[in-house]
């Protein structure tokens, strides 16, 4: 586990927070340091810092062995991914705690690898059934699922973009993944996109498969995307074979792509493809009202599944 490494620790760690995304208001986090402050004051607590500069990302409690849980284990809470807020607030109660407890070390860390490391955890915790209580869904092989055929579709695509002079830089996101078949085309590129997906089956099946990497995978929601990252965090945008958009439900995507606009640079790239001409009309309709400069781009072939119509454009 990255965390593991990243801290030189063996023994096991635990996230108060039971999902990525509850890292964002940290509820259980403030409550459980709460009550440590309380209750351990003056008594001595082993404690690790993780930092970066004079910022405090993380802290960890250790806790010994006993008859309820036989393992040594340290548990983890972290403000990093929260709201400015929260974070205000969990600096001022970890100072606090350190204060009377000093950390046996303190370890710095760039906030970019502590998130990964976030990441990674939770998509373990996924993978291994931990989230979803009374799974009944089993692995499927590599080939029944992932189509190499659709690989170099996506493939394809950006290298038909980077003809017309879109070329992708910087920090990308790829919005509603799936299961990571178009993922795995931007891999091969040498691309190292943070990729979000709602679906939690779809988002497990490629980490099985070793095709998502779990440090850069996230069950969201795309439509809350501007709750957990800053207006211009990517400098690219992209979402394969988006849909089924419709007229009855156009609300949805339209929010989608306002919410991947927001989060956009000045200057952006953002490609969307799917499969026929009135889904990508309502999607560029979308996307031009939000202040994106781009164009449709017809690419039907003779199957006529994948990636038919695409929009490219600039923020």
């Amino acid at each position: 586990m990255f965390l593991k490494e990243l801290l030189g620790i063996e023994e096991e760690v635990y996230f108060v927070e039971e999902s990525y995304l509850a890292q964002r208001t940290i509820e259980s986090t403030l409550r459980y340091l709460n009550g440590v402050r309380g209750f351990f004051e003056g008594r001595g607590m082993k404690l690790l810092r993780v930092r970066e500069g004079e910022h405090t990302l993380g802290l960890l409690i250790f806790n010994p062995a006993d008859e309820e849980v036989p393992v040594d284990f340290w548990s983890v809470f972290t403000g990093a991914l929260a709201a400015a807020p929260l974070k205000k607030e969990f600096d001022a109660i970890t100072s606090s705690i350190m204060s009377s407890n000093i950390p046996e070390r303190d370890i710095e860390v760039s906030s970019e690898s502590w998130r990964n490391a976030v990441n990674e955890y939770y998509s373990f915790m996924l993978v291994n059934r931990n989230l979803c209580q009374g799974c009944a869904v089993r692995p499927e092989s590599y080939g029944s699922v992932f189509s190499e055929n659709r690989v170099r579709r996506v493939t394809d695509i950006l290298n038909l973009i980077r003809k017309k002079g879109f070329s992708q830089s910087g920090q990308l996101l790829e919005v509603c993944c799936g299961n990571g078949m178009s993922t795995l085309a931007l891999y091969r590129l040498g691309q190292d996109p943070l990729a979000v997906e709602i679906n939690k089956c779809m988002v497990c099946q490629g980490l099985e498969q070793g095709v998502l990497n779990p440090q850069r995978v996230l069950v969201m929601d795309a439509t809350t995307i501007s709750r957990y990252f800053d207006p211009g965090s990517f400098d690219t945008v992209m979402g394969f074979m988006l849909g089924l958009v419709y007229e009855f439900n156009k609300e949805l995507w339209t929010g989608i792509m306002r919410e991947a606009v927001s989060v956009a640079s000045e200057g952006a790239l953002l490609l969307f493809t799917v499969s026929s001409k009135p889904e990508i009309e309502i999607l560029a309709g979308a996307l031009r009202g939000a202040g994106v400069k781009g164009e449709i781009i017809d690419n039907t072939d003779s199957e006529g599944t994948y990636d038919q119509w695409l929009f490219v454009g600039r923020k």
